[in-house]
């Protein structure tokens, strides 16, 4: 089908816009999307230094190159990627390549086998265990590193799917709309940043695939979705029927987490 704005041939059939866009167009809106996103909630801070979760899937390599577009001119604020080493050659040479053609500093750190204190309903053994603990494990030791190179913001590749499914597994288990959960006590809090929100698994691949093809080969998605996961498997089945729930989960997220704000 052509494109809905140009006519132009498109690559790309958003179900819950109802748009075939072009490859220009669809960069445009990808763009635009992930830019609402930061401006929204003022991530973009002058004199502060931020860093990238680069694991080498397509969501982190498009958000390397994201950043890139969003700050790579900009004199007064510092940009880097930050690797966890990992036995998946592919991924790290994807992490490395991109790095280098992006020209950001890029460091790779050990994989930290230090147990978490989190919080209590998540710890092993217990019934309301998260399906998530992968992604606050890993969130918190990008975080502890980037305090310790005085980084002050991590920018993280979570997708929209990944927000919906939170949201969703916060409401099941009563956790409320939470934060990491991870230890901060006399720690300086990193903040974190996922421009990514309102965009979808599919487009970052396919925005991964057209636009970063000469030093990206592809590889398993690092969302880490495990297949005991019920929240994911609910989700993907109503998602082919109701393409714009996972944006309504989000949604609903977001006004939580403002009322919870001001209450606080």
């Amino acid at each position: 089908m052509g494109c809905s704005k140009c006519g132009r041939p498109g690559v790309i059939f958003q179900e819950y816009s109802g748009l075939h866009l072009c490859m220009q167009h669809f960069r445009e809106d990808f763009l635009h999307k992930a830019k609402k996103t930061v401006r929204k909630n003022h991530w973009l801070v002058p004199g502060e230094q931020y860093a990238v979760a680069l694991s080498g899937g397509p969501a982190s390599c498009a958000l390397l190159d994201f950043m890139r577009a969003l700050v790579g001119e900009r004199k007064d604020i510092r940009l880097i990627a930050v690797t966890i080493q990992h036995n998946d050659p592919g991924m790290m040479d994807n992490a490395r390549a991109i790095a280098e053609a992006l020209d950001i500093p890029w460091f790779v750190i050990p994989e930290d086998n230090e147990t978490i204190d989190i919080h209590p309903e998540n710890r092993p053994g217990t019934t309301n265990r998260s399906p998530f603990l992968t992604h606050v494990s890993k969130e918190y030791h990008l975080s502890r590193i980037a305090e310790q190179q005085k980084i002050d913001a991590l920018a993280l590749g979570y997708t929209l799917e990944d927000h919906a499914e939170w949201v969703l597994w916060n409401a099941i288990s009563g956790s409320g709309v939470q934060n990491s959960g991870c230890p901060t006590e006399g720690r300086k809090r990193v903040r974190i940043i996922r421009p990514f929100t309102h965009l979808s698994r599919q487009e970052l691949d396919l925005y991964t695939r057209l636009f970063l093809n000469d030093y990206y080969r592809k590889c398993h998605a690092e969302t880490d979705n495990c297949m005991d996961n019920p929240i994911n498997a609910i989700l993907e089945q109503f998602y082919s029927r109701h393409p714009g729930a996972p944006f309504a989960l989000v949604n609903i997220g977001e006004q939580l987490k403002r009322f919870r704000d001001q209450v606080s």
